[in-house]
């Protein structure tokens, strides 16, 4: 009985609170409430994806944040802001480019909260991953104007946004002309007359390789390959082969590379593009460009190879 009367009590006590706080907030004023980009809580708002032919969906919309609902239909217009880019990647040190015109699509330029509401329907970005020229994050931001008070923190949400291949469709390059430019070094004697030498990474034998110096020097990393295809083209990526053992056929635990450097270059002389990566000892790594670069050479730098061993080894190289 104590126990029901207790109850009893502590509701009483909250369903009077309760009207307490109700006539609290009947009494604040309209004029702090805003406009906002729920998305926007997120800076940036990342999504990422596996592409597709078809199209995929982000929602995005804006919320009425106030003591009461809007007493009347607040107009909500939606627009890309390209110039605030720059500032972004300013701000966070990052250099992320625009999410390229054409690969996306806002379904509405402008939306209705309406009357007695606190957000604008859900509405969607519909985003072509197929069309993008890269594996890497491209940046939307999409900024709200309207004639109700804006929190400005929340005005513009940066959509981040990246899409991944889940096989290869590019077709190699032919490397008919490709010419080896400079190596590092390479093993003259030591694997015999047609073998170690730079050039096997392009012979189109499996079985042979370029390998750095052991018999005579033994150079350690860093290790470079640098290639002219002879002609510029939209390059996406690499499929780098490993060395195998000779008995096995497995991929050998030591010498393949692990943590390397690509650069590309028009005319060899200017590098306008780097990227770095981290590769698994596989029989075949197949890493993709975070954004498509017209090049004619391109330039490996391996700073380690797997096994953490002072020499390098490639069986061949291929490009798309």
């Amino acid at each position: 009985m104590k126990m029901k009367i207790l109850t009893g009590c502590g509701m009483a006590m909250l369903l009077a609170s309760c009207g307490q706080d109700k006539d609290l907030l009947r009494n604040i004023s309209d004029s702090i409430a805003v406009v906002y980009m729920p998305q926007a809580v997120n800076s940036p708002a990342s999504y990422s994806f596996t592409r597709s032919a078809g199209t995929d969906s982000i929602i995005y919309g804006a919320n009425y944040g106030g003591p009461h609902s809007p007493a009347a239909d607040i107009q909500v217009q939606f627009r890309t802001n390209p110039a605030l880019v720059e500032k972004f990647n300013t701000k966070n040190y990052t250099n992320y480019p625009l999410l390229p015109e054409g690969t996306y699509q806002l379904e509405q330029s402008s939306a209705v909260i309406p009357a007695g509401k606190y957000s604008t329907p859900a509405l969607k970005i519909r985003v072509n991953t197929g069309k993008l020229d890269g594996v890497g994050n491209y940046l939307l931001p999409v900024s709200i104007t309207t004639d109700a008070q804006v929190n400005e923190a929340l005005r513009t949400t940066y959509f981040l946004i990246n899409a991944k291949y889940t096989s290869n469709p590019f077709p190699l390059f032919d490397r008919q002309s490709w010419k080896i430019t400079k190596f590092s070094s390479e093993e003259p004697t030591g694997e015999g007359a047609t073998n170690g030498h730079a050039i096997h990474a392009l012979d189109g034998n499996v079985d042979t390789y370029w390998t750095t110096e052991w018999k005579a020097n033994k150079p350690g990393p860093p290790h470079i390959l640098t290639i002219d295809m002879q002609a510029a083209q939209s390059l996406h990526g690499f499929a780098i082969t490993g060395r195998t053992d000779k008995n096995t056929g497995e991929v050998k635990a030591t010498g393949n590379p692990k943590n390397m450097i690509i650069e590309t270059s028009l005319d060899g002389n200017v590098w306008d593009y780097t990227e770095t990566f981290t590769l698994d000892n596989v029989k075949v790594s197949t890493i993709y460009l975070s954004y498509a670069r017209q090049a004619r050479f391109f330039r490996f730098t391996i700073n380690t190879s797997q096994g953490d061993t002072y020499l390098t080894n490639i069986a061949e190289v291929n490009a798309f």
